[in-house]
């Protein structure tokens, strides 16, 4: 496979699409350039370059079209037109809001308020970032999905709480592949380039537990994805010593309920694992029917408050025993908040 092919394996988030249609369009307004592609800023330090689909005019606004590219990815969303529109408003400030075909937050337990557009912190920060190569105050921004109604009908948006459209999302711009085989291969190399020089490694399921883990383990981290259980085997395979497996809520309870590989094809049993995980933490009555109730984890961590904790413990615990079975090795799970608070760790020395 040659760079070029491997690189189109590649594609960008929804909120790389919003970033790139905004700078376009406040391009054009300020500047008075049709631009046919823009660079933007990413979470990850990387600039991406990323080709527009059309720009136009409406009313007072000016507005800019973005394929939005799902590279070697099963993505319902790949070439969806994400599009920002652009006004000029007398205010020292860059306002960016959700508009027709952007989902609406319904429930409680996401990283974004109720009420609000679904658009994710990171994916405002990137659509605010773009803009301000252009111009550092002064414009609306609009963020808009002429099918979003439509297109959000394939997605999950509604089973975690937001209606009315698809979510801007995407905590680093790219939409890496997920080719399973290769992506093993990937993580297998690593893990025998570590063993050379380590005894300890952390397997972390995405970026941020890669990053909350970095600030208290001082072993090399690698991100496995949902591959959780394949990537443990192997590292019980070329003789780790220990084991550290750095999950967030969601993934944690997927993997306690016995699920080795956590994507959302796989299978899914997030509430039914929390809802017995909260009996075997003492929790009931209301607050019990309110997490079997729940649509996500993040809902039912909401409503558990100060218990969380305590139910997350149970969590570890049951994932723990399920990766045992895996091997013989020093094993922990560690759970951290959206935040990076340690909810709950369980070891094989408790």
């Amino acid at each position: 496979m040659s760079v070029i092919d491997y690189f189109k394996r590649f594609g960008i988030t929804t909120g790389a699409a919003a970033a790139a249609a905004a700078k376009a369009a406040t391009i054009a307004l300020i500047r008075g350039v049709t631009p046919s592609s823009v660079t933007i800023p990413t979470p990850v330090g990387l600039r991406l370059e990323v080709f527009i689909d059309r720009v136009f005019t409406i009313d007072n606004y000016v507005c800019a079209d973005v394929r939005k590219i799902a590279g070697d990815n099963p993505d319902s969303l790949n070439n969806a037109v994400i599009r920002a529109c652009v006004c000029s408003i007398n205010e020292q400030v860059i306002k960016i809001r959700g508009g027709h075909g952007v989902g609406k937050v319904v429930r409680p337990g996401l990283s974004i308020p109720m009420g609000e557009p679904a658009i994710s912190p990171t994916a405002k920060l990137m659509i605010e970032s773009a803009v301000r190569e252009v111009v550092n105050a002064g414009v609306e921004v609009i963020i808009e999905v002429p099918n979003g109604e439509e297109l959000a009908k394939a997605t999950m948006n509604e089973d975690v709480g937001i209606v009315g459209g698809i979510s801007i999302l995407g905590t680093t711009g790219i939409e890496w592949p997920v080719s399973n085989e290769a992506f093993i291969q990937h993580i297998k190399a690593q893990l025998t380039a570590l063993r050379g020089k380590y005894d300890g490694v952390v397997i972390a399921s995405g970026n941020r537990a890669v990053s909350y883990a970095k600030a208290i383990y001082e072993m090399p981290v690698v991100k496995v994805g949902d591959l959780i259980g394949i990537s443990v085997k192997e590292a019980i395979g070329l003789g780790f010593h220990r084991i550290v497996i750095a999950l967030l809520p969601g993934k944690a309870v997927k993997l306690a309920a016995g699920l080795m590989n956590t994507h959302s094809s796989i299978g899914d049993a997030r509430i039914e694992a929390i809802t017995w995980a909260a009996v075997m933490a003492e929790i009931n009555g209301e607050l019990l029917r309110s997490i079997a109730a729940s649509k996500t984890v993040g809902e039912a961590l909401h409503y558990l408050g100060d218990a969380a904790g305590r139910v997350m413990r149970v969590i570890a615990e049951r994932a723990l025993s399920r990766l045992r079975r895996l091997g013989s090795a020093s094993l922990e799970v560690v759970i951290f908040s959206e935040d990076g608070e340690v909810l709950a760790r369980a070891n094989s020395h408790d």
